[in-house]
Formats: C-alpha cells, structure tokens, sequence
C-alpha cells in the first residue's frame, strides 16, 4: 500500500444502526459509492482498515456503514476521525488540475528561474485556488490562474509563475 490520502472526515452517529456521517473531503463525492474498503485514524500513519457494508448520499454529507459496527456507542468511536484511501484509488484529475498533496512542498521559482519560495498550503477558493508560498519568512499569496502559473512540474517537484505587478 502506498501512501495514504484524505477523502472525509467522521462528524457523529449516524441513527442507532451504528452508521456515521462524513463530511466529504473531496471534490469527487460519488467516489462513496463506490468504496469497498477505507482506513480511519487521527492520522494517516496510525489507521485501521474497515469494510464498507453501505453508503448514501445525504444532503452534502455522506452516511456510511462499517462491517462489524452495529449500534452507535461503537459508531461514537469513530466520531472526529479521517477517512482515507490509497493514493493509487484516487479518481484520475483532467489535464491541468493537481491534487493539493501533490503541491505541498514545490519549489517556485520565477520565469526567469530566480527561486520564490516553497507552496506550504493550498486554499481553495471560490474565485480560483490560492497557494500560499514560504518566502525568506513571509507567505506570499499566488493565485492559480494562467495568467500567472506558467507550468506545473511535479516530477522535478517545481512550479514557474510569471510575476506580476504587486505579487509579490
């Protein structure tokens, strides 16, 4: 198994079956459906594998059941914990598009290859995504846009951006 990516977070029991509702991390929120297995934990190093028996959709959230989970004290348990899958389960993203863990941690670098900084968070915004890059102490604030992302390389672990006026 490779690494592990987050799709969900556990809010609370759901009804008295032991089902627990999840807020989706994710843009692709069919991908529930669709799950026959996921890991839960605090974090993606100490997780444990459960079975999926059922999911629906439900408003904006997500209910799922667990084998061997039947009743809702053992479904509290859960409550406040991530769901996570394999990084090779993730849904394949069309040209141009990254997943945010793939852009922690890039180097960016100007076109005229001076180096600005590291992406050490991602917003996701309404407008258009913003990344949030360390510089020499400071965070400089990048918006995704073409006008200023010139290329996106994540082999070599690196961005270009075209700086604009008052970037930077």
């Amino acid at each position: 198994m490779g690494d592990l990516c987050i799709i969900g977070k556990i809010l609370r029991p759901y009804g008295l079956r032991g089902q627990v509702c999840v807020k989706p991390i994710t843009d692709f929120v069919e991908r529930f459906k669709k799950l026959k297995r996921v890991y839960v934990g605090d974090n993606p190093v100490e997780v444990e594998e459960h079975q999926v028996v059922s999911s629906f959709l439900r408003d904006e959230d997500v209910i799922l059941k667990f084998k061997g989970v039947n009743d809702r004290t053992s479904a509290e348990s859960f409550s406040g914990k991530f769901i996570y899958i394999p990084e090779e389960e993730l849904v394949p993203l069309p040209e141009d598009s990254f997943y945010v863990h793939d852009l922690i941690g890039l180097k960016v670098y100007d076109t005229n290859g001076n180096k600005i900084g590291v992406i050490t968070d991602v917003w996701l915004l309404p407008a258009n995504d913003v990344y949030v890059v360390e510089s020499k102490g400071k965070e400089i604030l990048i918006p995704a846009i073409k006008d200023v992302v010139k290329e996106v390389d994540l082999e070599k672990k690196m961005m270009i951006i075209e700086l604009i006026e008052g970037l930077i």
